[in-house]
């Protein structure tokens, strides 16, 4: 295997930055603390709901910064909040970051906030209520009186993190990365990628969501292009409304699988995996120097491939557009599935993390150059088919050491040289 860096990525993950920094003194840490640092400055109150909807609306509250999440929630979540509201149930406080002079981002809350707007916009109808379970099926506009005037009389909780809190940009930066880290009120727990997003902000960072939004990159892993369901306005801020769960159902599941449906229901893009894909491509260039546990080392590779340049960016910006193109003419939609044999049920997966690291490191490998536009990708995809039914033991879930990696990318590097060799 033989991928060729650019120099500019051969310095963004090497051994000497994945080496923890010398412990400071004791003496450092009580300079640190009295000087102030790593403390926040927050200001306590709370928004009656209606208002909520006319906030938002304004240039003075953000309500999706680029560290947010996608929203998760479905109609039964979402009705779950509402009835607490009914029933005057404490909800956990939302988190707002002032990031000018009464200029505000939500850090955390989105899910809450987007949900309350929906809501009193007639936005969905409630379902699933367990205590009030003769409003089910009922928009805002057809509550009875008394339950309406109830809502509206509920407040949210809202603790603010003051500007103060920050003497420049760089401690703006990384308070609000430290306080993110922290918060998990939400009730669905972030997973790596959402995490990840928060605490990396940056050019790369948007490049990374950018490609997830590629054609191709979309078609290949079963994530319609448009068509987005359910949205409704808050004077330029689309924000979708999910009503269906997020769980897989497919026959050939493993961990490392991932559901395929329309945009909105697909786990790939609800939880940001999408995002974690065009990534995982990128990082693993560097697989050379892969000694470190996964989603530390593509921790690493975000944060220091933020600092690169905009003519950087747009080289690995080609690089991921042609690449995709290249595995496209290969294999088609089959690309990143794998074959399984198993009696009557034998037959292609959904696609595979484990089989898209190793495949694009292949393709990187080998150096395609020839025309691939009228290459027969039924006759590929027979090659390929042929190689999982003889050596599909290389491909174990379970298995993702930089060794197991490294193997399966000789597989695919033996397939794609046994095509453009024909």
């Amino acid at each position: 295997m033989n991928i060729e860096l650019y120099d500019f990525e051969k310095k963004l993950v090497t051994a000497n930055n994945q080496t923890p920094n010398e412990s400071p003194s004791d003496e450092e840490i009580n300079k640190k603390y009295v000087a102030g640092e790593a403390r926040v400055i927050t200001e306590n109150g709370s928004i009656k709901l209606p208002l909520l909807n006319g906030m938002f609306k304004t240039n003075n509250y953000i309500l999706k910064p680029e560290y947010q999440r996608r929203l998760t929630w479905n109609n039964k979540k979402r009705s779950k909040l509402i009835e607490s509201f009914i029933m005057n149930i404490p909800v956990p406080p939302v988190f707002l970051y002032e990031t000018e002079f009464g200029v505000y981002q939500v850090m955390d809350g989105l899910q809450r906030i987007s949900t309350i707007i929906a809501f009193f916009n007639n936005g969905f109808k409630l379902e699933g209520l367990l205590e009030w379970n003769e409003l089910n099926g009922r928009l805002y506009n057809d509550l009875p009186q008394k339950i309406k005037e109830g809502i509206e009389r509920r407040q949210l909780s809202v603790i603010t993190l003051l500007k103060e809190s920050a003497k420049n940009s760089e401690q703006e930066a990384n308070m609000k990365k430290m306080v993110f880290e922290r918060l998990n009120t939400g009730g669905v727990k972030l997973d790596q990628q959402e995490v990840r997003n928060a605490l990396y902000p940056g050019p790369f960072n948007n490049l990374c969501h950018e490609l997830s939004e590629n054609d191709t990159f979309r078609k290949l892993w079963g994530i319609e292009v448009s068509n987005t369901p359910n949205t409704f306005q808050l004077e330029g801020t689309d924000v979708e409304l999910d009503d269906s769960d997020v769980e897989s159902d497919d026959v050939f599941v493993e961990s490392d699988d991932m559901s395929i449906s329309n945009k909105s229901n697909n786990k790939l893009f609800v939880r940001m995996y999408d995002v974690e894909l065009v990534l995982r491509f990128f990082a693993m260039r560097n697989i050379e120097n892969y000694n470190i546990q996964l989603s530390k080392f593509l921790d690493l590779y975000l944060e220091n491939a933020n600092k690169l340049s905009e003519d950087n960016l747009e080289i690995l910006r080609q690089k991921f557009i042609t690449s995709m193109e290249k595995v496209d003419y290969l294999f088609g939609d089959k690309a990143f599935c794998r074959y399984v044999q198993n009696g009557e049920k034998s037959g292609w997966t959904k696609p595979q993390k484990m089989i898209f690291d190793p495949l694009m490191l292949a393709i990187e490998s080998v150096g395609i150059d020839n025309d691939l536009s009228n290459t027969s990708k039924e006759r590929n995809i027979a090659i390929l088919k042929n190689m999982y039914e003889n050596q599909g033991d290389k491909f174990n879930g379970k298995k993702q050491s930089k060794l197991d990696i490294e193997e399966r990318t000789e597989f695919f590097i033996t397939i794609i040289r046994e095509i453009i060799s024909a």
